[in-house]
């Protein structure tokens, strides 16, 4: 019986986690370790440790606490959790652990991990996104991990180019697509009059974060999108920001527009709700890597902001728009009334999978050899 632990650190990854954490709890071979940490734990993003708890009683809780919204407290953010994360593998030695993504959270684990010579495995390595901190983390816990679950055949083709074995990557697609497949989602009535939404109007869904690198870009592109919205006046969801440096300046931002009657601000929201919402939507806008990778499933237009997802492969709904108020405008007005590219975005075709990628990791978890020559990784060429 091997113990499999899941590191989950935001209420996103942990949506795009949850079916393989119960396929695990539902293999015979396999035992699963749910491990909280990150932006679960603060209370500014809602607590949202809770969700977790409801799917999976025997979470264990990794302290990662968060004093300050600068770079500097980023790092000591990280560090905090190298730190937990070490001192609990210490004591409870899972036979491997798995880490999604590109965020601090992920990061501190499988460092923790690394030293204690725990097996890792990462999914979603090989992408390119922008140029942010977040590409040099996706790039650095490839590095780091033994075993690689990536989305598509360039993302392979980019960790082999790192110096990772073949035989070490398994093209899985998207582990998102399986709760887009699989769950049974809300109806548009539903998911509507659950937050309180009109049916009959023109509804955009807004999710966008900072920019890591570049923090005072990220702040000016939200102010432009907030001043866009306002302009506009169309019912809109927004949700809050992730907690990376500059996340807080934010929320103050939002906190100052919130109140106006065409916003409906929400820390955070349930994954079946938000894919509920995502395929009921009209438009969707930000930087989220939902509308890269999710919403074609839906065949939602999506109006992409700035750099954040620069490099991502993309679906034929994807509109790129630089964060200006008359750019946002003509792009908005394209989503929704252009007919060539309403046409474009009906058959666009996800290429991010089958909704079958759980089993496909399930089925290297229960058979791939957790030994020395796992762990003993050399450079190939």
């Amino acid at each position: 019986m091997r113990t499999i632990a899941v590191v989950t650190g935001t209420r996103a990854e942990y949506g795009y986690l949850k079916p393989l954490m119960q396929a695990i709890q539902q293999e015979n071979q396999l035992t699963l370790l749910p491990l909280i940490t990150g932006m679960h734990l603060l209370p500014e993003f809602g607590n949202t440790d809770q969700v977790v708890r409801d799917d999976f009683p025997n979470a264990v809780t990794i302290p990662m606490p968060l004093n300050g919204d600068d770079l500097k407290d980023m790092a000591l953010y990280l560090a905090a959790g190298i730190n937990s994360f070490a001192t609990y593998f210490d004591s409870h030695r899972p036979d491997l652990i798995m880490v999604l993504g590109d965020r601090s959270e992920p990061l501190a684990a499988a460092l923790a991990a690394l030293y204690l010579n725990i097996p890792i495995a990462h999914i979603n390595g090989g992408d390119v996104t922008g140029g942010t901190l977040d590409e040099s983390i996706r790039h650095c816990l490839t590095k780091i991990a033994h075993i690689h679950f990536v989305h598509t055949k360039t993302n392979a083709e980019r960790v082999h180019k790192m110096g990772e074995e073949k035989k070490r990557i398994f093209v899985t697609g998207a582990l998102t697509l399986d709760a887009i497949l699989h769950l049974p989602l809300l109806s548009k009535k539903e998911i509507f009059q659950k937050y309180t939404l009109d049916e009959q109007q023109t509804t955009f869904l807004v999710v966008h974060h900072p920019i890591t690198t570049l923090k005072d870009q990220g702040y000016s592109e939200m102010n432009a999108l907030l001043q866009t919205l306002d302009t506009l006046k169309k019912q809109t969801v927004l949700l809050y920001p992730n907690c990376d440096a500059g996340g807080k300046r934010f929320i103050s931002l939002i906190q100052q527009y919130e109140k106006k009657p065409h916003l409906h601000v929400i820390k955070n929201m349930p994954h079946r709700e938000y894919l509920s919402l995502l395929k009921s939507v009209d438009v969707v806008i930000g930087n989220s890597s939902s509308g890269i990778i999710e919403a074609p499933s839906f065949n939602i237009p999506v109006i992409n902001i700035g750099m954040r997802q620069q490099g991502r492969e993309r679906s034929d709904n994807i509109l790129d728009v630089e964060a200006k108020k008359d750019r946002l405008i003509a792009a908005i007005d394209t989503a929704l009334h252009n007919d060539a590219f309403a046409k474009k975005v009906q058959h666009t075709k996800n290429k991010f999978g089958r909704g079958d990628a759980a089993q496909q990791i399930i089925n290297v978890l229960k058979t791939i050899p957790l030994d020395e020559t796992l762990i003993r990784k050399q450079i190939i060429y």
